[in-house]
């Protein structure tokens, strides 16, 4: 069963292989926040910092966007994330 840990929130959660993030979060209480909940506004950006592998393949739409915000390479949408093995993140500021 793949773990997450939250860095910003000091948690860790167990989930299915195949869970999408945004269920995650909307499950336990993070720091992740959400605003659109389908890849165009940037809130719930994070910070992979470990297993980034461990997350299901970036889709276009989703590429481009975090081009377009200038993000760094190990950020994601957690919005468009389903987690497959164990991963570490932290939520962008």
């Amino acid at each position: 069963m793949p773990k997450v840990h939250i860095t910003t929130d000091n948690m860790t959660v167990d989930v299915e292989d195949g869970y999408k993030m945004i269920d995650m979060c909307d499950e336990y209480d993070t720091s992740i926040l959400f605003g659109c909940r389908d890849g165009a506004c940037g809130a719930c950006m994070v910070q992979v910092d470990k297993g980034h592998e461990n997350l299901s393949p970036m889709e276009e739409d989703e590429k481009d966007f975090l081009e377009t915000m200038n993000a760094h390479e190990n950020e994601r949408l957690a919005c468009q994330c389903q987690v497959h093995g164990d991963i570490t993140l932290t939520v962008s500021e």
